[in-house]
């Protein structure tokens, strides 16, 4: 499979067709092994493929070597000759509109104004900025921290435009700072920097499509915190699969038990995951999320394993609304 920006295997919503096999950082020929990184925080997670700690992910510096290779050049010709093409334009709207249901779901489930405040969203693994520029495009600040953004040859116009675009300073609230990148990996080490804790404690979301190896971190992270977060599992990484269930299903369901027991640990007014679904998303339709215990009052009711966002977003699927959905 192909590397995504983060460094993890990326899925096929990452890899239209699976076309080109190109590698990443870390695993072209004669590359360490990117294990466990050791220390592991009471109640982490022992994952799939993990040495009991978190896999580390790769660095701006890891890629920038990775582009010096032979691999490394042509996976990112590859990207960036393909994404102008009827079928890259193709995969590039489908990708807006796939981030564009997500917004709108954490929109609807925490509130515009509730998204605006504080540091904004952190965007984990959000290279090349579809998410983020559908934050921005709603006014709400964004800090993507990917230590792989641009380096994949996945770029393109409108995306650039959206996140380039001076009069986001209009839309997000007065004196915010509208886009910010952080080419670092998202993990212990990014999290205990002095120069990151006003970020990290006034952040109002956690967002991220297909976090790869990043995931683990991720979702130990927002449960530790307790934060609002939303997060497509990648459903093509096989790697990731329990050993006890290698399917999507059972990689999910995985996700789900473990954070469960993580809340348990942690203690006090924490919530669990729950799984939704992203009605509409022209990729994968799940989506795990975490709402904090405050923000159920404000949160339409709905019953569990619902849609994100609602169907009455969408008349098409009104019938579904019996079923529980994420509103």
């Amino acid at each position: 499979m192909m590397r995504s920006a983060y460094g993890g295997a990326s899925c096929q919503c990452c890899n239209p067709g699976g076309q080109w096999r190109g590698t990443g950082p870390g695993h072209h020929e004669g590359a360490p092994s990117r294990g466990g990184n050791g220390a592991t925080p009471a109640c982490s997670p022992a994952g799939p493929g993990t040495a009991g700690g978190f896999l580390p992910g790769y660095t701006a510096e890891d890629w920038e070597q990775f582009n010096s290779t032979q691999d490394g050049v042509n996976l990112y010709r590859w990207w960036a000759d393909w994404i102008p093409t009827v079928e890259g334009q193709t995969w590039c709207a489908n990708k807006q509109r796939e981030a564009r249901t997500l917004v709108d779901g954490m929109i609807r489930q925490w509130g515009l104004e509730t998204l605006r405040s504080g540091e904004g969203v952190i965007d984990i693994g959000g290279d090349p900025g579809f998410a983020a520029a559908e934050l921005l495009r709603s006014g709400v600040p964004v800090t993507v921290v990917d230590p792989g953004f641009g380096q994949a040859g996945k770029a393109n116009s409108w995306t650039s435009q959206v996140l380039q675009d001076p009069s986001n300073w209009q839309r997000v609230p007065a004196g915010k700072v509208p886009f910010r990148l952080i080419r670092r990996p998202f993990n212990q080490d990014f999290v205990d920097e002095p120069e990151h804790a006003s970020l990290l404690g006034g952040a109002s979301a956690l967002v991220s499509l297909y976090p790869d190896e990043a995931t683990d971190f991720t979702l130990f992270f927002s449960a530790s915190r307790g934060m609002r977060t939303a997060v497509i599992p990648c459903n093509e990484c096989a790697q990731y699969f329990p050993k006890h269930d290698p399917t999507y299903e059972g990689f999910v369901n995985f996700l789900l038990e473990r954070d469960m027991h993580q809340v348990s640990c942690l203690g006090g007014q924490r919530a669990a995951l729950r799984r939704d679904w992203l009605s509409g998303s022209p990729f994968c339709q799940v989506v795990l999320q975490r709402t904090p215990p405050c923000d159920w009052a404000a949160a339409l009711p709905r019953g569990p394993g619902g849609h994100w966002p609602p169907p009455e977003a969408n008349p098409a699927r009104h019938a579904a609304a019996r079923q529980g959905l994420w509103r």
